[in-house]
């Protein structure tokens, strides 16, 4: 019984472990109960404000990270939504150019009486001046720059028993989009500013303790004896400080997964920092066999270790810092000098994603991102691109546990990529951040990479190798490159990867068809799009008003981007060509699911298909939208998965079915490292009519991590001029694996590469899908269970085409009841799915029952040509036209 409650303790405590990303000793993170108030309507001082009793009542209740009109949102400052329409414009306010109070009382437990007291502020943006108990301690020459972690020691300030009062007077960055602008968090032609530029406190403020000696800042690095995964050889680092100004002697002392230990004595002088190193070599218990192994979610499991350091002084513990990290190694190499490929544990990886965007206005919440990630994940990505931003220790967390690998970096286009412009401060500001940055994530097992610069390498070639020696110095364990573009740098040389658009939108052959020159599948892209993704109409009208509904609409362009990308000009006239004119808003939104689809499902496939022959990477610009946008997001800001969603989720599947719009091939796609055998490939073509016109089946094998080209579709007799396609793939055991429909016309899409501009291609000719109007209609069938447990619900979905054509591109939805909203965020196994006549299809959807609301859920079905009129369905499901 012993043994047993033993080991169910360990059950526990080792859950209890790897759920929290890092814990100290002593950690209290200044979240809640602060205050908030303009200095045009507070005249005080710091020193006074900084004082107990000082009246705040009539100030704003706001919890930090936040910005100036996070906080003012938070209070329910304004009467109108901001996001509606036009209103963003009306945020204006000559409040938000002046500084910002931000007010916070705390206390410290008596456990903590007598020790040092470091106060860290992170994301600051973007500067300000910060007064504790009436005595400023720093000034805004210091505090500066939003991506810093800055550290002030507070001892000297510090009451240890009662009330603390943190005061910190900040002023919004200028101009962080321009030249000679702030260094600070910058949105590009992504979206309008919001006038605060984000100013505010956008992550964490924290209060450690140490008892005259402190430690922070441990990685561990991994190298393997590759090809051999057998055993794990394992460097740990970390930072020990003397807060004191005598010499004194300390020990620092790690463990890992609480098993393996190892100590160093460290002489360190008067407010001496210093780095401390494990090697394998002198350690010899870093030799780790049989390791747990993180991996991207494709190639294993994202298995988490733990490290935990202290330094002991004394033989009493001055304080311990633990993280999680990943036994990984993650390096890159040129196969040639354009395209460079990502190796995972001595497996290359080929990466498909899209780049990341929080909220406009910084608003973080860990269900939030949860919510993000997990559909990125049903989406098949490998890897999140964040530029510029920087998320919080919760994003990076979830990263580190889904198995998604992250690119990171500085930013484009306004004062980060003038570096020639700063004056000695601002390239103080820079380094330090470079510095703080490296610090805070060269441990997270998720970063894969670092880029020192976005659209091009620091134009001041002494900014990228100043940032190299510190990136070397503080030993940046991943692959670190010059830009995200495919400029040669002066420094780190060729980068290996590309930015040669496109933005807007383009048709799906255009990816097979550049093989050298534009956005086409080689290399790795690290920012490419087809452009729009139209949402369903059912979230258009939560912010463009029902008047405003159409695409030439001054309501309607103002939630497009900015510059170039303020309209979807390009987007509507190949939509019109393609598939005609639309007679509503409707209609539009409908057809513009279809362009959406089969374009970002193109881009993946494509890349895919050449992967490692030159393609090694590409990410979707962009995952999603800081506000509610009609361009650039593969799900909508109220987070529902629409045409784009399900193309790219069908393009990623990790065994995959598709068909080259260049070659006319049918081949498959394997992104597991696992060899397939017996696979049963099987091509049907349709015509409009739902007449079977050609069918042809194959076994085959493909390899791990893998592309098999099975077989070119032979010339058909007597097809309609719009056909479909559907492609399926079943595993030796006949397990359905992979089906992919297509919709394809006899009539080309034709480009003119000539005429190319960076941010997309013209066409000179256009398919033709316009007979899809006149497709006949079909029934449908449609059954459901329901598995509802406490936190969650699964319905599991039956539908079957009772007709005699293809029943096309059918959506399903859950209501949260009758007539009303749709349940979101919601996961679907496949959705826009199409069915030869008599087929049956099952599809799983779920979601957590806090989202579903108190009635009961309704299954909802449309489908490009569906009759109402004679389709069935069980209780609480039905049709829509």
């Amino acid at each position: 019984m012993k043994k047993k409650n033993f080991f169910l303790f360990l059950i526990v405590f080792t859950q209890q472990l790897f759920s929290q990303s890092r814990t100290e000793s002593f950690q209290l993170i200044l979240h809640d109960g602060w205050n908030m108030q303009s200095s045009l309507t507070e005249k005080a001082t710091g020193d006074q404000i900084s004082k107990k009793d000082f009246p705040v009542k009539s100030w704003y209740k706001i919890t930090v990270p936040s910005t100036f009109i996070a906080g003012l949102l938070a209070n329910h400052e304004y009467d109108f939504d901001p996001f509606y329409g036009k209103n963003f414009e009306k945020l204006a306010d000559k409040r938000l150019d002046t500084t910002w109070w931000y007010r916070k009382e705390f206390a410290l437990p008596s456990s903590e009486t007598n020790k040092n007291v470091v106060l860290k502020l992170h994301g600051i943006n973007y500067k300000a001046n910060v007064w504790l108990n009436g005595v400023l301690i720093a000034d805004s020459s210091y505090i500066k720059g939003p991506f810093r972690i800055i550290e002030l020691d507070i001892t000297k300030q510090i009451k240890y028993t009662g009330e603390n009062i943190l005061a910190i007077e900040i002023l919004r960055p200028f101009n962080p989009n321009k030249h000679d602008g702030d260094l600070a968090i910058d949105y590009a032609d992504w979206i309008h500013y919001p006038p605060d530029y984000n100013g505010g406190i956008v992550n964490n403020v924290e209060i450690s303790t140490y008892d005259q000696v402190g430690i922070r800042h441990p990685l561990v690095t991994t190298k393997f004896d590759l090809p051999s995964l057998d055993v794990a050889h394992l460097a740990v680092d970390a930072e020990v400080i003397n807060y004191t100004d005598k010499e004194t002697d300390a020990v620092v002392k790690g463990k890992i997964n609480s098993v393996i230990q190892f100590q160093q004595k460290v002489h360190l002088m008067p407010n001496e920092k210093k780095q401390v190193s494990f090697s394998s070599a002198d350690y010899p218990q870093l030799n780790i066999k049989n390791p747990k192994i993180w991996w991207p979610w494709q190639y294993g499991k994202p298995q988490l270790n733990r490290v935990e350091v202290s330094a002991v002084r004394n033989n009493k513990v001055s304080n311990t810092i633990s993280e999680n990290f990943g036994i990984r190694q993650i390096t890159s190499t040129l196969i040639n000098n354009s395209s460079r490929e990502f190796i995972v544990n001595g497996k290359p990886i080929m990466l498909r994603g899209a780049a990341w965007s929080p909220d406009i206005f910084q608003r973080r919440s860990k269900k939030r991102e949860e919510q993000e990630l997990k559909l990125v994940r049903d989406m098949n990505m490998n890897i999140v691109r964040s530029e510029g931003k920087l998320e919080d220790d919760g994003f990076y967390d979830l990263c580190d546990q889904h198995g998604l690998l992250v690119m990171t970096g500085w930013m484009c286009c306004g004062a980060w990529q003038y570096p020639e412009n700063w004056d000695a401060p601002e390239r103080k500001v820079a380094m330090a951040s470079d510095s703080s940055v490296m610090y805070w994530l060269r441990n997270k097992a998720c970063i894969m990479v670092w880029l020192n610069g976005s659209d091009m390498p620091p134009r001041d070639s002494s900014v990228e190798a100043d940032w190299l020696s510190i990136e070397n110095y503080l030993k940046w364990p991943n692959p670190i490159v010059g830009t995200a573009d495919a400029s040669k740098s002066k420094v780190s040389g060729y980068s290996g990867v590309k930015m040669n658009g496109p933005y807007d939108w383009v048709p799906p052959l255009y990816w097979e068809t550049d093989s050298n020159k534009h956005g086409g599948s080689w290399s790795f892209a690290t920012e490419i799009s087809p452009g729009p993704s139209i949402p369903p109409y059912e979230s258009i009208i939560k912010f463009i008003p029902k008047d405003s509904l159409w695409y030439t609409n001054s309501n309607w362009l103002y939630h497009c981007g900015t510059m170039q990308f303020g309209n979807t000009k390009i987007f509507d006239s190949a939509l019109i060509q393609r598939y005609g004119n639309s007679s509503s808003i409707q209609e539009y939104i409908a057809k513009a699911q279809l362009q959406n689809y089969e374009g970002h499902r193109a881009m993946m496939e494509a890349y895919g298909l050449d992967k490692y022959n030159t393609a090694t990477g590409v990410v979707q610009w962009m995952l999603c939208n800081p506000w509610p946008s009609l361009i650039w997001h593969t799900y909508d800001y109220y987070l529902y998965p629409a045409g784009t969603y399900f193309g790219m989720k069908k393009s990623m599947e990790p065994l995959h079915i598709m068909y080259s719009y260049k070659t006319n091939e049918v081949d498959i796609i394997n992104s597991l490292l696992e060899k397939f055998k017996s696979l049963t490939v099987k091509a049907d073509v349709y015509d409009l009519n739902g007449a079977l016109k050609y069918s042809h089946t194959i076994t085959t094998d493909v390899d791990e991590d893998g592309i098999k080209k099975c077989f070119v579709i032979s010339p058909i007799e007597n097809l309609s001029g719009v056909y479909f396609l559907r492609l399926s793939l079943k595993d030796s055991k006949q397990k359905m694996r992979s089906i992919n429909w297509y919709w394809l016309s006899q009539k080309p899409d034709e480009l003119t590469w000539k005429n190319s501009k960076w941010y997309y291609t013209p066409q000179f000719g256009f398919t033709d899908f316009t007979a899809l109007k006149d497709l006949p209609a079909t029934t449908l069938n449609v059954n459901y269970s329901t598995a509802k447990k406490e936190n969650n619900t699964t319905h599991t979905i039956t539908i079957t085409n009772t007709g005699k054509v293809v029943a096309f591109f059918v959506h399903v939805r859950v209501l949260k009841e009758k007539k009303a909203d749709d349940i979101l965020p919601v996961i679907f196994s496949d959705n826009y799915i199409s069915l030869a006549p008599g087929e049956s299809r099952t599809i799983e959807c779920s979601y957590e029952n806090k989202d579903a609301g108190k009635g009961a859920p309704y299954i909802l079905i449309t489908a490009w040509n569906l009759s109402v009129v004679g389709s069935k369905a069980g209780k609480n499901a039905g049709f829509e036209k």
